[in-house]
């Protein structure tokens, strides 16, 4: 079977070659179905009651949301999901969250049930907020986040500074066409799509990711809830109306977010397009430009241009597919045709007017799914969130979602990198800050989740060439850069001018109020470490650099936004409680 996959000349054979074992042996798993229910919803208010008697308030919010979720559309349990939520936002000093609630559940007829409850709750919040000031952004907090400078206009959100290069080693990659500081932003860019993690999913708008809190759900499945019409509306038009059906199973098979983000991926590369015949002209218009020095780009007007906006970005990422075992390919083949599966038979996605043009469908989507689900794991980015440990220290992450950013997959890996990524909490915009001073005509690098200060050689080789299938070249790897803790037993002499800036601009006080997320503190220091990143950086490595680099990433945690421990605090749940 595995000889057979491996003679497969393109992707839709090897999933229909799956798909035809898996059908004639009838390996394919059953779907599930779950509907909005009464009795869903109100059992999962009662946990959340329990909740909010225990004062666990963050619990008996997702538990609100659930059975927000569960219930019918303007039912008697919708509305009193409803007054509960608000409940639970007053006690949290979220007034005016509250307030949309309590307006939002005035709006429906059970209301009356509940009206002089709410009211009394409607007059303490709008008492509340008479006596609360608003906090404007500090200047020099916008300043820092603001992008400088000329943009691309060839390569969408990227910095004129940047150039983007190909070469058989190291494939498409970006480097420097002038001096760059630390601390400048290099690319500004919007996915094309991204999946929310399931943990998140009770927090956050789960198409655009939004932290309003006032969430409403789908008015057919019990599985998405979002922060506005407009978003619930567009997430219905380039993808959910597929999805829909499918959530109960999706989430039962628990599927990786990366597997759901290669399956969203095909559903909206066809929504966005008339039809499936405009789709394959994209597709082969895409292919044709593979390896010239239009690669991924799309024509607009007179201009070509590089926009993760646009399908033909994404779709010509590279899949590694040479480098890939035949299991690899089989197992991924088997989640594509699983997928297949399930667009058959319980969606209208892939219906056409005759057999012919139906069969012609089919192979076409077998093989997105499969190119996809290869190139995911290798090209797409995660947004995580700090939140602090439990004990005030902002040292740990949630993971927020996934997306599929074009020109940030564009970024080679360094165990050494000298930028970092950056997204502010609730949004799904990435940008790139530079980590060290980088010089024109040096590459730009980004890191792939193994560092020299943590990792040595050996584990950081074996981990990247599981996960991405190559050989790290990178200055910490090819001159065996030592880790962090071996490198406090060999410090380096460091010019005394240097070493009393970093005594006098991280001291301990200053590292301990980064890690409770002190924000006055970064507007204080941001730019004294960025100088000491620059400076420091011909000493590499150096504990001294390490530090200052850590510093720097602290800094730009707490602007992304921190998330109390309680949103690590996460609910038990099933699919189907009856």
């Amino acid at each position: 079977m595995s000889q057979e996959l491996r003679k497969k000349d393109n992707n839709n054979d090897r999933v229909l070659f799956v798909y035809k074992i898996f059908d004639d042996y009838n390996f394919f798993p059953n779907t599930l179905e779950v509907s909005k229910d009464e009795n869903a919803s109100t059992h999962y208010r009662n946990l959340g009651n329990q909740s909010y008697t225990k004062k666990d308030l963050y619990k008996a919010w997702q538990y609100y949301n659930l059975s927000l979720m569960y219930a019918p559309s303007e039912s008697i349990s919708f509305c009193l999901a409803l007054s509960n939520r608000s409940a639970v936002f007053f006690e949290l000093n979220k007034f005016e969250g509250c307030l949309r609630d309590i307006d939002l559940c005035f709006s429906y007829k059970y209301s009356e049930q509940i009206k002089d409850k709410l009211i009394k709750r409607k007059e303490l919040c709008i008492e509340a907020l008479c006596k609360i000031k608003k906090e404007e952004e500090n200047p020099e907090i916008q300043d820092i986040l603001s992008f400088k400078g000329l943009k691309s206009e060839q390569y969408v959100g990227a910095n004129l500074k940047l150039k983007v290069v190909s070469s058989k080693e190291m494939g498409r990659h970006v480097v420097a066409k002038q001096d760059i500081k630390v601390g400048e932003i290099l690319v500004e860019e919007q996915p094309y799509t991204q999946i929310i993690s399931r943990d998140q999913m009770l927090f956050a708008c789960n198409h655009c990711l939004s932290t309003q809190i006032n969430l409403i759900p789908c008015k057919d499945c019990c599985f998405a809830l979002y922060c506005s019409e407009e978003c619930r509306n567009n997430s219905w038009k380039e993808y959910h109306y597929v999805e829909c059906p499918l959530m109960p199973t999706l989430l039962d098979m628990s599927f990786t977010k990366l597997e759901l983000l290669a399956l969203r991926i095909v559903i909206k590369a066809r929504s966005e397009h008339d039809d499936w015949k405009s789709l394959y002209k994209i597709i082969e218009d895409a292919e044709s430009n593979v390896g010239t020095e239009f690669h991924g780009h799309v024509k607009v007007g007179d201009k070509w241009i590089y926009d993760s906006k646009y399908y033909t970005s994404i779709h010509t990422l590279a899949t590694n597919f040479d480098k890939r075992s035949v299991s690899d390919i089989f197992q991924k083949s088997v989640t594509a045709a699983v997928f297949l599966k399930f667009l058959l038979d319980k969606t209208d996605f892939l219906n056409a007017d005759s057999d012919e043009e139906k069969n012609e469908i089919c192979q076409c989507v077998a093989g997105l799914l499969l190119l996809h689900i290869m190139t995911v794991p290798t090209n797409m980015h995660g947004l995580t969130v700090t939140t602090d440990n439990g004990e005030g220290k902002y040292v740990s992450e949630i993971n927020v979602s996934s997306g599929a950013y074009a020109f940030h997959s564009l970024f080679n890996h360094s165990c050494a990198p000298n930028v970092v990524r950056f997204t502010k909490y609730g949004t799904s915009k990435m940008k790139l800050f530079a980590l060290r001073p980088i010089k024109k005509g040096m590459q730009i690098f980004d890191n792939y989740g193994f560092h020299h200060g943590l990792e040595d050689c050996m584990e950081r080789q074996t981990a990247l060439r599981f996960q991405y299938k190559f050989v790290c070249m990178c200055e910490a790897c090819v001159n065996l850069w030592p880790t962090y803790f071996q490198l406090l037993m060999h410090r380096k002499r460091i010019p005394n001018k240097i070493v009393r800036n970093k005594n006098k601009w991280l001291t301990t006080n200053i590292i301990d109020r980064l890690q409770n997320g002190d924000m006055d503190t970064v507007r204080k220091f941001y730019h004294k470490i960025c100088t000491l990143c620059e400076e420091l950086d011909s000493f590499a490595p150096s504990t001294e650099l390490c530090d200052c680099q850590e510093a720097l990433k602290q800094c730009l945690f707490i602007l992304q936004g921190l998330v109390l421990y309680a949103y690590n605090q996460k609910v038990d749940w099933t699919l189907k409680p009856f």
